[in-house]
This record gives structure tokens, C-alpha cells and sequence, in this order.
């Protein structure tokens, strides 16, 4: 038990670690194609990485994933859904949203789960993908 408990802490660790350098590095490289999954116009940081894993643990499928959402869709919510996912929405003053996402992202272009997915980024209106 002592060593999933340290298993689980050290993996929570590299996460946050990833996660805060991802929000922190720059990108230069928006609208280039760099290899991932059912890419947009947005830059993908640690391209070579994380392309590389999207493309090998990301998978296709029809079956959409069952949200539970808490928060009004108006206001701050938090969403969690299976295969592991988090999405974080709250309102700004200027009528955009701030939205943060981790997890096995459902694109519904793609018609499957993306993962690795990670992201921080200001939008018009709330997103759960």
C-alpha cells in the first residue's frame, strides 16, 4: 500500500510539473502542422512529445462521453467524465472564458479520444471538449 501510495504521489508530481511548464513556456509555432492528432490552429508545446503519444494512445470512437457537471453552465462549473477528464470553465469580466482541460479530451470532429490533452486557454463560451 505504502508503495502505490508513493507511485501515485510521484506520478501526481511529474503531472504538475508538466502541467506548470506547459502554462509557462512559450510557442512561436500556431497554424504549423506538428503531427498531432486532428490538430487545430493552436501550437502544441512539447510537440515531438506529445505528438508522438497522441499519436499512439489517442483512438477513435463513436460513443461520446457521459459528463458529470457541477456548477451552472452560466457561472463557474467543473466537469469530469471517463476515460480520465477535467474540465475547468468560469466567466471573466471582459464576457470570455477561461477554460483549463486535462485528460482524455473527446474530439467530436475526430470522432474519438485524444490523449495526452492539456490545455489553458480563453474562449467565447464555455467548452467541455
Amino acid at each position: 500500500m505504502v508503495r502505490v501510495r508513493k507511485v501515485c504521489t510521484t506520478v501526481a508530481a511529474v503531472i504538475a510539473a508538466f502541467s506548470l511548464l506547459v502554462v509557462i513556456l512559450p510557442c512561436d509555432r500556431t497554424g504549423l502542422d506538428q503531427g498531432c492528432i486532428n490538430q487545430g490552429e493552436d501550437c502544441r508545446k512539447f510537440a515531438i512529445i506529445v505528438c508522438f503519444l497522441q499519436r499512439h494512445l489517442s483512438w477513435n470512437s463513436g460513443h461520446e462521453p457521459h459528463f458529470l457537471t457541477v456548477g451552472p453552465p452560466d457561472q463557474t462549473q467543473v466537469a469530469v467524465a471517463w476515460p480520465p477528464y477535467f474540465v475547468f470553465n468560469t466567466h471573466r469580466e471582459n464576457g470570455r472564458w477561461l477554460m483549463f482541460r486535462i485528460g482524455f479530451r473527446y474530439d467530436c470532429n475526430w470522432h474519438g479520444y485524444i490523449f495526452p490533452s492539456l490545455a489553458l486557454k480563453t474562449v467565447n463560451r464555455p467548452l467541455l471538449y
